[in-house]
């Protein structure tokens, strides 16, 4: 490549001088489209503020539904409304579902046609079909009972063994997406290849943001030889890429070795191979490749957002205690105390069902939807939307929206709730909030999210009390955000609610488990 026979000065000022040309003719584009928050005149900002909540929430007020946040002279297109969203991204769907291009994430790590991130029409519809033999609302219903089991098995452990909630809620997390992608038991919590995967899924959050990399806002550095300063992303994307392929091939050879010796558990991995196997028309739909992609993006889809909820359940017991009084007044009312309750009694406990959508208003796991981008140009409420510009919805100032949400940072479990004919029940629009997403890149395991972190609801207020311990009443709790947003170890007491709970349990999860 004639790029690298050139001396590391001559290849820096042609670097430095496409970087201005760029300026300057994304400069003249800005003219058209929405105002925004940007400080630094055509560049805007050097970082996506992924940490500043409270910036979006004001920003979501002062720019009302729309804006544009520049990083880097890159324009982002922030959805501050849900009316602007499903505006743009619901009822455009057909030029707005396509992702951005991303060259660390895409061509470097190889996320191009990742299940969540590819352009491929073709592809996407195809993941879509895969995806709906394990997650739709249906089919999902398979895992109810793995997913009790594990809930239980966490709060017996937070019962035991005092400040061990966010390890053992991650295993449970850790447990049911592996049950469901692999038929994969995992049996103590210093699973080295869990551990793997946990901290690399920040790095996966990481690399999706806008403009993290520059080689995402200058693709030529992507030529870069790796020896050349500054081409350190280069190793970084090789050795992140070597942790991907590993923890999406590991746990499917484990299966395919088991489907050979006849001991592979059902799973979403196992049902699509075996299909494969027996169905010569399957073959002409999907590959073994596509299968491995699909089961990784389980564990990575879903396995972080639902910790965080399950959290911020806690979080909300210690800020609202009347929430948790209620609760469980609903449940030894319905439910009695002579055996925990399950997922199938969703319906007849509307109070804790209505717990589950106030979780995901009230502490959205992920703040941001993941990012769309324009197919072509498209005019927007007076302004002219370039084609492939990024667009983010801002579910934070969504979920914070005074005119939808009164009173958004209590935690109101009613404003889900509607008394009728049919007596206290769910409203019909409460299971369709934004955080799981918009238009043709909703995410297809909603149906699977909301029973896990219902099952952690009603396992839990079911057998314990929640409380802060003494001498810490005024503890702070504090959140972080890096693509997930996640509570800061805190202060937290169980202690079981009534004799005999912790009894039940056990007997309730060794009955599962045989």
């Amino acid at each position: 490549m004639a790029l690298l026979s050139l001396s590391p000065h001559i290849v820096l000022e042609l670097v430095s001088l496409g970087f201005f040309i760029a300026l300057y003719l994304i400069h003249r584009s800005h003219r058209l489209l929405p105002p925004g928050p940007n400080p630094i005149p055509v560049i805007g900002r050097v970082h996506f503020p992924v940490t500043r909540l409270d910036l979006f929430k004001k920003w979501g007020e002062s720019y009302e539904d729309v804006m544009t946040l520049r990083i880097w002279g890159r324009s982002v297109i922030v959805l501050n409304s849900q009316r602007a969203a499903f505006e743009l991204l619901e009822k455009r769907a057909a030029i707005t579902s396509i992702r951005p291009k991303l060259i660390m994430a895409h061509e470097l790590v190889g996320y191009k046609d990742s299940t969540s991130q590819t352009n491929d029409l073709a592809l996407h519809k195809m993941y879509r079909r895969l995806f709906a033999t394990a997650l739709s609302a249906r089919t999902s219903q398979r895992y109810w009972p793995m997913e009790e089991r594990e809930l239980r098995k966490a709060t017996l452990y937070m019962l035991a063994v005092p400040g061990c909630s966010t390890a053992a809620l991650k295993r449970a997390m850790s447990a049911i997406s592996f049950f469901v992608a692999y038929g994969y038991n995992i049996e103590s919590d210093g699973d080295a290849f869990i551990d793997k995967i946990v901290a690399y899924m920040r790095v996966y959050q990481r690399i999706l943001r806008p403009g993290e990399f520059l080689v995402d806002i200058i693709p030529i550095l992507r030529h870069l030889p790796t020896w050349f300063p500054g081409a350190g992303f280069k190793h970084q994307a090789v050795h992140w890429k070597q942790n991907k392929e590993d923890i999406h091939d590991v746990p499917f050879q484990r299966v395919k070795r088991d489907m050979a010796t006849g001991k592979a558990l059902p799973s979403f991995t196992s049902t699509l191979l075996e299909e494969l196997a027996i169905d010569p028309m399957a073959a002409s739909k999907y590959s073994e490749e596509h299968v491995k992609r699909a089961a990784g993006s389980i564990y990575t889809g879903g396995n972080d957002n639902n910790t965080s909820s399950i959290q911020s359940l806690l979080v909300a017991m210690l800020l609202f205690p009347a929430v948790q009084e209620k609760a469980q007044t609903e449940l030894d009312r319905v439910i009695g105390r002579e055996r925990p309750p399950s997922v199938a009694d969703r319906d007849i406990l509307p109070y804790c069902a209505a717990i589950v959508q106030e979780i995901l208003r009230w502490q959205p796991a992920t703040p941001f939807a993941l990012p769309h981008a324009l197919d072509q140009d498209e005019e927007f409420r007076g302004y002219v939307l370039p084609k492939g510009t990024t667009i983010m919805a801002n579910v934070w100032a969504m979920t914070r929206d005074e005119s939808v949400y009164p009173r958004p940072e209590e935690f109101i479990p009613e404003r889900h709730l509607i008394v009728d004919e049919k007596g206290l029940r769910l409203r019909e629009t409460a299971r369709h909030l934004v955080t799981f997403g918009f238009g043709r890149r909703v995410c297809p395991g909603s149906a699977l999210a909301e029973s896990v972190v219902f099952a952690g609801v009603v396992s839990i207020l079911w057998a314990c009390t929640i409380s802060r311990p003494s001498g810490t009443e005024n503890f702070e709790i504090e959140y972080e955000t890096f693509g997930v947003r996640w509570p800061k170890e805190f202060p937290i007491k169980f202690e079981p609610r009534f004799p005999g709970a912790m009894d039940i349990l056990r007997s309730a999860v060794y009955d599962a488990e045989q």
